[in-house]
């Protein structure tokens, strides 16, 4: 698969009338060296860049298959709720994760859900455990979700956090929105964060921006309280996760 996503790159790219020098800024690469090396087959894309890659030219992987990049994930892990099974993302998924969009006058709030595997896949080579879903209703994806343990490197993170389960990103389908959908899948992963996944904590946090209203009223019904503490500038939610008694 790395020839042929070398070939990808380089059709692409000549495609749009690219230099590697672009291509290699597109993609967050130091100088167009790699770009070489990846049409030439003698490097390897890391995760993260593969996300920059199908988020900016989605369009050009339309009905082709990365199975051979992105790993399957163990259908274990797969948790279910009255509507919905939520699957945690592997290649089969990918391209559901991808599909999903918010209402444009979200998307000031909502990051691009390429970007937020990306980020996921930086923390997890740094040492932080992650794990990110999709939500299907009747095998289509309605919503996405990623969680965190450990340190994801945000300016303003205490100690608490990092021995903490991070709520890192929900987002649910601009078609999607409004039928409840949210706080199904909040519930079945916070019960999921209970089982210890990743690691022992009685804690999950969220941030948001202080101007996303509906965010902050979403966290807090559904048990999350505010807290003085920011991250990358968005206020802290936590909430307990020990069994109510």
């Amino acid at each position: 698969m790395a020839k042929e996503l070398g070939k990808k790159i380089k059709s692409i790219r000549l495609k749009r009338n690219l230099s590697q020098t672009e291509m290699a800024e597109i993609l967050g690469y130091s100088g167009k060296g790699m770009i070489s090396r990846l049409e030439n087959d003698s490097a390897d894309m890391s995760y993260d860049k593969l996300m920059i890659l199908l988020s900016r030219f989605s369009g050009d992987f339309e009905g082709e298959t990365i199975e051979a990049i992105v790993p399957s994930k163990n259908s274990e892990k797969t948790i279910s709720t009255k509507r919905l099974i939520i699957k945690p993302i592997g290649f089969k998924e990918l391209d559901d994760a991808l599909s999903l969009k918010v209402h444009k006058f979200q998307r000031d709030f909502v990051a691009e859900n390429a970007l937020a595997i990306a980020e996921a896949y930086a923390a997890q080579k740094e040492g932080t455990k992650t794990e990110c879903f999709v939500a299907y209703e009747n095998e289509l994806p309605i919503g996405f979700v990623s969680v965190a343990f450990g340190s994801i490197g945000a300016s303003g993170e205490k100690e608490w956090m990092n021995n903490s389960y991070y709520l890192w990103r929900i987002m649910v389908d601009m078609n999607y929105q409004n039928k409840g959908y949210g706080t199904e899948i909040i519930t079945a992963i916070i019960d999921w964060c209970k089982s210890m996944p990743l690691g022992q904590s009685n804690i999950i946090f969220t941030s948001s921006d202080s101007n996303n209203k509906n965010a902050l009223s979403f966290y807090q019904k559904n048990g999350f309280v505010r807290t003085d503490d920011y991250v990358d500038d968005e206020i802290v939610l936590r909430r307990d996760l020990k069994e109510e008694n």
